[in-house]
């Protein structure tokens, strides 16, 4: 069912693509559009050329599942471009394999949900007293405790890919528990410094924050562990079909 990764153009292509977009997710969490659009023509013309007499409605719709949550995150403003691009491309290499791309999203979707664990558990035990004294005057608190951890304004200001979650306001903070992908990380912290230079907050009281995550990192490991386990299945379900 599944063909050797180095006999298969359309793996090599979302390999490469996931290595190169996965350094840029690291070092500048911006991917250009571009760096999607080879793959995308290798994937096709390899669909085209050798897997069109596999197509079926049935794995198509499975296969593309993945891809339709996605889109409709991406509308609803919940995710970055490249992450929809990503999750759609593996759907499109495995439009035949639906395994793979509902296995990379479940994975890839299940990563961060060690960090929320291990943010509830700090903000609910060690860090309890420090997040109860801060003062929500717009915003829910709950929220605060799964999506975020705290950190002193001097420390936040030093993060180049953060989330600030609680803005210092004259009478408190607005508090906010989403994430917006498009916003511009230098723009918060001249924002931040504004009202420390104002009086608002101290260098060392305390803010929520989250890290914004690589999540193309996560979708591309996500695809290896799938492809390798798939591999493994393979070569097990032969072995063992020798051995009947």
């Amino acid at each position: 069912m599944f063909d050797s990764v180095f006999e298969n153009p359309a793996i090599l292509a979302i390999v490469f693509t996931f290595i190169y977009t996965s350094y840029r997710d690291l070092v500048s969490r911006e991917i250009p559009e571009l760096s999607w659009v080879p793959a995308y023509l290798v994937v096709l013309i390899d669909f085209v050329v050798r897997r069109l007499n596999e197509f079926s409605l049935i794995n198509t719709a499975v296969a593309m599942t993945p891809s339709l949550i996605y889109g409709l995150l991406f509308a609803l403003g919940m995710i970055g471009g490249a992450d929809f691009l990503a999750i759609l491309l593996v759907s499109l290499g495995h439009l035949s394999e639906p395994l793979i791309p509902l296995l990379v999203f479940i994975l890839s979707s299940m990563a961060p949900l060690p960090i929320a664990f291990i943010n509830l558990l700090r903000n609910l035990t060690i860090d309890r007293k420090a997040i109860e004294s801060i003062n929500c005057v717009k915003g829910g608190k709950k929220i605060l405790y799964l999506v975020g951890r705290l950190i002193t304004v001097a420390e936040f200001l030093r993060k180049k890919f953060a989330f600030l979650h609680t803005y210092p306001e004259e009478e408190g903070f607005i508090c906010i528990g989403s994430t917006n992908v498009n916003i511009d990380f230098e723009e918060q912290k001249k924002s931040l410094e504004r009202a420390l230079s104002r009086g608002l907050v101290k260098s060392d009281d305390y803010v929520v924050y989250s890290p914004a995550l690589p999540h193309i990192v996560f979708i591309a490991a996500s695809y290896l562990i799938t492809l390798l386990a798939a591999f493994y299945v393979r070569e097990l379900s032969i072995f063992l079909g020798k051995q009947l």
